[in-house]
């Protein structure tokens, strides 16, 4: 445990030297975080043994990104770019979803710590609707300066922010004012729509174009688990609703993911195995968090209708929570590599 913990540090210091940080960032967090939250637990072994631990250093990694990120806004040059990026910009909302996965993290392995999750959700909303009010004018933008065919799915973070939300209040309030979660969930919903137009529009003039499809698109599907999320943990769908919508989430991950595998392949062909799957780029944690929110979607709905018969469901669970564990740990040996590369 100190020698993983002197690491961090050791990491944080290299990170502290840097002047500001990718305003993604805070996808690492989520992509680690909704794996201790939901396929961990496929695995009891890991669960038992490191679960808590590897989830402590989470939540301090995620101190340390943060004061980074809050460090590097206070930067000039750094909000500038920000605003002037009408679609990048967009990872800002990573933050957001980042901070609502340590909540819901912390409530789940250290509920004795309520109450600073309780201050946590407060900021995170005010973080939120900033955030809101900024995709809106990013939004705008996109429309004025017609950026339709440079949209990829980081705009899509402005429904997993708003749905997170949605998680980590009911997560600390399983009865908040069901108003509230259906405004929030709606609301999710419609930027999601919005979203996915702007992408079939970049999708169709771009037709045919294999290498078109970005890392951040596997977000199309992710946005449609973490919205499958919050409605099951919200109660008020019926079996039926939330059913339709995870054969959805399942459709839409089976057509994005087999796309990827093609660009994948075509990928190998032409720069070789390392370089064409191996090359790192901090979007590549999107796909690690989508597969793990579309594990804890599935696991969130089969352990919430337990009287109807499942089976297939519980199958895929299984199978992602390998799929999950797997791209993990190459993910952070890809990472990890990099980062050693950068030093030598």
């Amino acid at each position: 445990m100190s020698v993983v913990i002197e690491k961090v540090c050791m990491t944080a210091m290299k990170l502290h030297s840097q002047r500001t940080i990718d305003p993604a960032a805070g996808s690492i967090i989520m992509a680690i975080g909704i794996f201790l939250l939901g396929a961990i637990h496929q695995f009891p072994f890991l669960d038992l043994h490191v679960g808590f631990t590897f989830s402590a250093i989470t939540v301090l990694l995620w101190v340390i990104f943060f004061f980074l990120f809050i460090r590097s806004t206070l930067t000039k040059t750094y909000r500038q770019s920000l605003a002037n990026s009408y679609i990048s910009s967009f990872g800002l909302g990573t933050w957001i979803a980042a901070t609502s996965v340590i909540g819901d993290l912390i409530v789940q392995r250290a509920p004795q710590y309520l109450s600073f999750v309780e201050v946590l959700a407060i900021g995170n909303v005010i973080l939120w609707i900033i955030f809101m009010a900024f995709s809106i004018r990013q939004f705008a933008m996109i429309f004025r300066e017609r950026k339709f065919t440079e949209t990829h799915g980081v705009i899509l973070l402005s429904t997993v922010s708003t749905q997170s939300i949605v998680t980590l209040l009911l997560n600390l309030n399983p009865d908040f004012e069901p108003a509230v979660i259906m405004a929030l969930i709606s609301i999710g919903l419609l930027l999601y729509g919005l979203s996915f137009i702007l992408l079939m529009i970049r999708f169709g003039k771009k037709f045919g174009t294999i290498h078109e499809l970005k890392n951040t698109d596997c977000i199309i599907h992710g946005a449609l688990s973490i919205s499958g999320l919050a409605m099951a943990q919200s109660g008020y769908f019926s079996f039926g609703t939330l059913n339709a919508f995870w054969l959805l989430v399942f459709s839409f991950f089976i057509i994005i993911e087999a796309l990827e595998i093609l660009r994948a392949i075509q990928r190998v062909k032409q720069s070789g195995l390392r370089d064409g799957l191996f090359t790192y780029h901090i979007t590549q944690w999107s796909r690690n968090f989508t597969f793990g929110m579309f594990y804890f979607f599935t696991l969130t709905f089969i352990s919430r209708n337990t009287s109807h018969d499942l089976h297939f469901h519980v199958e895929i669970m299984n199978i992602m929570g390998w799929l999950v564990i797997c791209l993990l740990v190459i993910q952070i040996g890809n990472w990890a590599y990099n980062r050693l590369k950068a030093i030598i």
